[in-house]
């Protein structure tokens, strides 16, 4: 019979302190070869300097990206201001304010919530909404039912 049976039968052979040591340091050799490569790489990760050297391309191009889309972002709002102020586009302004004014006289001087209102004023909604559900739903339980107590 083999090893197999012998250990299926309950025979099995009681092997070596050597053997077994031998099998120890295998298993530690592998264990240290596997935890030096993690090291090595848990390294590598944390290095930002090599991955500066190694991505330097990327990183000036990135770099040049943003720096083009600020500066442009600036220019433009610099060149909005600008064009706002000079007295054509302040003359087209009023002409656009008081042709509104003559269209619709009643929302003259009457604020428009903003959104932030808008906002608040759905959340306060809501929450009143789901309180006036609960408490109806208390009110017309029948007694000893509490709203979280029905299945």
């Amino acid at each position: 019979m083999g090893p197999a049976t012998d250990e299926l039968n309950g025979n099995v052979e009681i092997t070596q302190p050597d053997a077994i040591e031998r099998e120890v340091e295998e298993i530690r050799d592998n264990i240290s070869g596997i935890v030096g490569e993690l090291d090595r790489r848990g390294q590598k990760l944390i290095d930002w300097r090599s991955h500066l050297r190694n991505h330097a391309v990327l990183l000036s191009t990135v770099s040049a990206g943003l720096l083009l889309g600020l500066s442009l972002t600036i220019g433009l709002e610099r060149a909005k201001r600008r064009r706002r102020r000079s007295p054509i586009e302040k003359a087209r302004r009023l002409y656009a304010t008081i042709s509104r004014m003559v269209a619709h006289p009643e929302l003259v001087a009457q604020p428009r919530p903003s959104i932030g209102r808008k906002a608040l004023a759905t959340a306060v909604s809501a929450t009143v909404g789901v309180l006036a559900k609960a408490l109806l739903q208390e009110a017309l339980a029948p007694d000893g039912v509490g709203v979280g107590e029905r299945g």
